[in-house]
Formats: structure tokens, sequence, C-alpha cells
């Protein structure tokens, strides 16, 4: 019997194919408090400072010299301890970007919601931690600095590294990544770095 050959599948697909599967996932994850909705310690409030960076890593353009402050709301919708600690977070965010340009003032207002998986490597949800989040996106604005976008409703991705104390306090770096993954053209992307508060109630 022959073998099948390898489907290759486009780039185009591949971004959005990631992101209905995390959309997925976390919806049918059973609630992290089954007792009640919204238990005390199973939210974070995250603000965030942070600046546009260049085009080393994803994105084409630069977005360097840009500064940045956002607010985020995160729900702990899973929460898996075994071996090692798993938590699904759903998030929603608001950031605001702002810069000078060419002698000109310029602003960014960014919206976002995703769903967020966070590792521990122990068995407890504390010390270090990784974090990718992928999601949805609204820029106001398509002309920020170099970066041109084609779309304001963008795909957004996000990795972080952070430190969770024995409070649930937690401080964080998160790498932010936003395009519109190849559904339409060009495709330039538009990238920040913040350090993150996050405070649990």
């Amino acid at each position: 019997m022959p073998l099948s050959r390898p489907v290759a599948i486009p780039a185009s697909r591949i971004f959005p194919c990631i992101f209905f599967a995390g959309i997925a996932s976390a919806v049918t994850c059973p609630p992290a408090h089954a007792e009640g909705w919204l238990k005390e310690g199973s939210q974070e409030l995250i603000l965030s400072g942070g600046k546009g960076i260049g085009s080393a890593l994803i994105q084409q353009d630069s977005t360097a010299g840009a500064d940045l402050v956002g607010a985020n709301w995160s729900y702990l919708f899973y929460d898996y301890p075994s071996q090692h600690h798993f938590q699904w977070w759903a998030q929603v965010s608001y950031s605001y970007m702002w810069r000078d340009y060419r002698g000109r003032d310029q602003k960014q207002h960014i919206w976002e919601l995703k769903p967020v998986l966070r590792w521990y490597p122990r068995r407890e949800a504390r010390g270090l931690f990784g974090e990718v989040g992928v999601g949805a996106a609204y820029l106001d604005e398509r002309s920020f600095g170099a970066v041109e976008l084609s779309t304001n409703l963008n795909f957004s991705l996000h990795f972080a590294a952070g430190y969770t104390l024995q409070s649930g306090n937690t401080l964080s770096l998160r790498y932010s990544h936003f395009s519109n993954g190849y559904t339409n053209t060009p495709n330039p992307g538009f990238d920040f770095a913040s350090l993150n508060w996050h405070t649990r109630f």
C-alpha cells in the first residue's frame, strides 16, 4: 500500500488555526472554580508599561521610540495542578501607545480579547512561569511610525515569562505581536514589549 504524501499547509492558514484552537480549548475546559464564578483570587488586574520595538523579531518595520501604558483584566478559567501546573486565563486588554514621528504626534489605541495559557514547571502555581496568548485585537490607527497596517482588526499573539510570589501577585515581561495573519496583504506586523504587574483579587 503506497504511503500518503504529507500535505503542506499554507502559511495563511496556520495563524487562524492556532487562534481558533486556543478559543476552543478555553471554552471546552471545565471552570477552575465549580462552586462559583468570580471566586476570590480567580481574577487579575494587570498594569503594563512598555516600548515599541524594532524589526528584529516578527514585524517588518520598527515601532521603536513609541511609549505604552496598558491595563488588562484576566479571569482564571481553568486550573490544573499536575507534575507541572497549567492555567487557562481569559483576558481583556487595553493599551495606549504614543510617539513623535517626523514631527507629528501619533497615538494608537489597542483592544484585545484572548485566551492565555500559563505554565509553571512545578506543581504549585508560584515561582517562574511561561505564558502564551493568541486572540483578536482592534487597532484604531493603521498608520503608526514606519508601520502601515492593511487592517484594523488583527490577530494578537504574546509570549511572556514571569514570577509569581507567595501572595499571588506577579511580575512579568511580555512580547506582543499584532498582524492580520496573512489574511490580507501587506502584513507588516506591529510589536511592543512591556513590563507587567499582576494583582490577584
